[in-house]
């Protein structure tokens, strides 16, 4: 409720949609409302993901240094997705394949924060087309367009008119 401006970016984001989009990868630099943009999008199509959401921070420009690793990411993805704890394996790989095998065919939408780059993500991306992943990150995941046909979305900074709504 309390989200203003950017419209401008919020309709190119529903334009994408409007073609087969898996991910939409939000960069900008740190404050320019990557978050707050993708939160909100995620909220104004939820209904179009009827078997669920998931969201991880990923810490992945924490002033800590210490980013969420994708093993940690995806037994929080599959516990929520209802695999217990002694059956998700210790390798990123074969957890990454059984996260897929659980998004084949659903429609799900996954937002993955604060990227820090390409190989934190990878493994967290679903297999399934039927999947929308919506990613923020200060660096332009480049890589992510080549390889997995991410759609860019650059944030400038807010402009005046935006900003004063704001």
């Amino acid at each position: 409720p309390k989200f203003g401006g950017r419209r401008a970016e919020l309709a190119k984001l529903r334009a994408a949609l409007t073609t087969p989009m898996r991910i939409a990868a939000i960069d900008g630099m740190p404050g320019s409302g990557k978050t707050t943009l993708a939160i909100h999008f995620a909220h104004a199509i939820v209904r179009d993901y009827p078997d669920g959401q998931l969201y991880v921070n990923l810490r992945g420009f924490d002033p800590s240094g210490l980013a969420v690793e994708p093993s940690t990411a995806l037994l929080g993805f599959l516990t929520a997705l209802g695999v217990p704890g002694d059956q998700v394996p210790s390798d990123v790989a074969a957890q990454s394949a059984l996260y897929r095998t659980h998004l084949a065919g659903k429609r799900m939408l996954i937002v993955l924060d604060n990227a820090r780059d390409a190989e934190q993500v990878l493994p967290l991306l679903p297999g399934s087309a039927t999947c929308l992943v919506i990613m923020t990150s200060r660096n332009r995941l480049v890589s992510l367009v080549a390889t997995e046909s991410a759609r860019p979305f650059t944030l400038d900074p807010v402009p005046a008119d935006d900003a004063r709504e704001i």
